[in-house]
């Protein structure tokens, strides 16, 4: 982990920014590498460029500008050319600074940058941003992970400007709103957020001065119900509209968020609530957890909206353990939102809402409501939240899916069956044995012959599924290499079909991956969700021809986020993508089969019927959960006994607002005994 430090060449480089800019411009004083794997790092210059060689797995850095001293209100702005190239797909390489407070500490080490992901050709990086008013200096650096070599020119930072000038008259002074339960407060000199809840006496403070945030212009409606703010986002220089009213009559506070351009990074707005010991983070992470705030947790971080590995309901909140007292965040536009969920003053977790990019740009209207309570604590959330979700069309009980696929009675208690592993027996022989000893509803998931499908169906209570996958499809030239073509990859989609993480072919996006005869792991290519749809209509309905089932499951549609898709034939947002996630499920129904997925997320309720992996919580299951299924467990995983199973951390979120719509069962690979 020892600095590599070049010694020469970069004395002319430096002079020769300098003699064009002066004092406002640097680059590389004493240019070095440094890696976190021991040997793992190499620097070298050729003609006007630096080439760095990285062989680890984890992060390294180039580094030698000198240490810049800025002023409030300085606009920075980094500029270099870099191409990279990987043997790994989508590794990230990232121009940035650290930031540092008078007394030289640390304040970030990775600020107001931006990235490339590989394979990347010669492409101009440029940022600009604002250091926030507690720092100092700033260190420029380009920084990244995993196997790479990295080719960079022209790496300069200059003092472009001042913000100081943008700012109109009034907006930093105070603004306030009140209702008879809530006053809302903003503090225009450090752009702070505060939140009183007058029935408690709580205050719920947002320190937007930390971060840098910069109060623009301020202007409170002439009904006194609403505040448009104008703001600066530091790291990006970036301007931004937010418009918080106040409900007349409810203790309920929202905010609509507007910008217009490209967007280079998430925004992290409204910043999050400070919190304190006594306090517990609610997370609807797959069934649900509780986090009291001082404690160290793992697997606790931020956590997309979009996908069944992240939050599973589009809300989040903080609950006072004694009182029950606090406050939910419910993200109205969740498509490209998270929670960000991070260490706050005094080493308290906090978390507040994360916009993500909608394919480069902020795009639409962002939208958040904050609900905040006198008593009821996580029950209280749950309840507001399934009014919610009925408003919205989320709410769709089996007493109304029953109409559409009767079979769904047979699934209410009914055991999940997978048949995995040789030497199984006969599945019509092993389901009768199951009824005779009481388990006199089974869902049998795992297909069998047509005469064995024929004979399942006409035991009473049993549902007759299958496995099923409309997202992995590898690559026919691969075939060999692995020794076998799966019968559910979609061959025939491959290449024109499938999902570009990128607008370069060589982008397509990677998904499962699969262990070739000579143990090298290959990824299948993700098929574009818009194009998923004919394939599964003629495979679904060719193969009821010959097996009648009544069930059929079909694997990572939820579980996998929304994905974005830059083929040129095929472009898709994450909006577009739920969409026909969504379109493939309900094909399900429509085939008269009761529908199951992977892991579960709350837009795919009005068309799932249950979801393998909801009862799991994702980063707490057994290791390899997903394919190392048979193997059995003598000694419990300390983070499965204290989260998985642990009464302290564990809540019902997901059975308070959908226990009468979706039957949660646990993953198949995780162990709950």
């Amino acid at each position: 982990m020892k600095k590599r430090v070049l010694g020469w060449g970069a004395i002319s480089l430096l002079a020769a920014v300098s003699s064009v800019w002066g004092q406002a411009s640097w680059t590389f004083e004493k240019p070095y590498v440094w890696a976190r794997d021991e040997n793992a790092v190499a620097l070298e210059k050729q003609g006007d460029r630096f080439v760095v060689r990285h062989t680890g797995q984890q992060d390294w850095c180039l580094g030698g500008f000198p240490r810049i001293a800025v002023k409030p209100g300085d606009i920075i702005e980094l500029s270099c050319r870099v191409k990279a190239v990987s043997s790994v797909a989508g590794v990230g390489v990232s121009t940035g600074v650290i930031l540092r407070d008078g007394d030289g500490r640390e304040v970030s080490w990775i600020y107001g940058g931006t990235q490339v992901m590989t394979p990347c050709d010669w492409t101009e990086l440029t940022s600009r941003f604002i250091p926030p008013a507690n720092v100092v200096t700033i260190e420029p650096r380009l920084t990244g992970y995993q196997p790479v070599t990295v080719e960079i020119q022209r790496y300069v930072a200059t003092r472009v400007g001042s913000v100081n000038d943008r700012v109109k008259p009034g907006a930093q002074e105070s603004a306030q709103l009140e209702n008879g339960r809530l006053r809302f407060n903003v503090d225009g000199a450090t752009a702070s957020l505060s939140v009183t809840d007058l029935r408690t006496g709580r205050v719920w403070s947002q320190a937007g001065g930390e971060a840098g945030w910069m109060v623009l212009d301020a202007k409170t409606s002439d009904d006194k119900r609403s505040i448009a703010l104008t703001l600066l986002d530091p790291e990006t220089v970036r301007e931004f509209k937010a418009v918080f009213a106040l409900e007349e009559q409810g203790a309920e506070l929202s905010v609509a968020v507007t910008m217009d351009g490209a967007m280079q990074r998430p925004l992290n707005f409204p910043l999050p609530f400070a919190t304190r010991k006594g306090d517990r983070l609610i997370v609807p992470m797959n069934e649900g957890v509780g986090y009291p705030v001082h404690e160290e947790h793992q697997g606790l971080h931020r956590m997309i909206a979009y996908g069944g590995h992240g939050i599973c309901m589009g809300f989040f909140g903080v609950a006072d353990d004694a009182t029950g007292a606090g406050w939910m965040c419910i993200l109205e536009t969740s498509d490209d939102a998270a929670m960000d969920a991070r260490k706050g003053a005094g080493g308290m977790w906090v978390a507040g809402p994360s916009w993500d990019a909608q394919r480069g740009q902020f795009g639409y209207t962002r939208k958040a409501r904050y609900v905040f309570f006198e008593t009821g604590g996580h029950v209280a959330m749950c309840k507001r939240y399934r009014a919610h979700a009925r408003l919205t069309g989320l709410l769709v009980p089996f007493s109304e899916k029953v109409k559409r696929v009767p079979n769904i009675d047979r699934l209410i208690g009914a055991a999940n069956i997978w048949r995995m592993g040789k030497g199984a027996g006969d599945p019509v022989a092993l389901v009768k044995e199951m009824q005779a000893l009481g388990m006199r509803r089974l869902l049998w998931s795992a297909n069998g012959s047509p005469e064995q499908i024929r004979a399942l169906r006409e035991l009473p209570d049993v549902l007759v599924g299958r496995y099923d996958i409309y997202q992995d499809i590898m690559d026919p030239a691969h075939h060999e290499k692995v020794g076998y073509k799966h019968g559910d990859w979609v061959t025939e989609a491959f290449p024109h079909d499938i999902n570009w993480a990128g607008p370069s072919a060589a982008q397509w996006r990677r998904g499962w991956r699969v262990k070739a005869k000579d143990g090298e792991m290959i990824p299948c290519a993700v098929i574009c969700d818009s194009k998923a749809l004919p394939y599964a209509r003629a495979r679904i309905a060719k193969d009821l021809q010959a097996k009648p089932f009544t069930a059929r499951f079909i694997d990572t549609t939820v579980a996998a986020p929304w994905f974005e898709c830059y083929h040129p034939d095929h472009p898709m947002t994450r909006t577009q993508s739920r969409q026909y996630k969504m379109e493939l499920l309900k094909l399900i129904g429509e085939f008269g089969l009761v529908c199951g997925s992977e892991t579960g997320h709350e837009a795919s309720v009005p068309f799932c019927d249950y979801f393998e992996g909801m009862l799991s919580l994702g980063p707490y299951r057994v290791p390899d959960s997903g394919r190392d299924m048979l193997r059995v467990w003598d000694e419990v995983p300390e983070r499965l006994a204290k989260y998985q199973v642990g009464e302290a951390y564990r809540l019902p979120l997901w059975e308070l607002v959908y226990h009468d719509c979706v039957v949660a069962q646990w993953y198949w690979g995780d162990y709950n005994n």
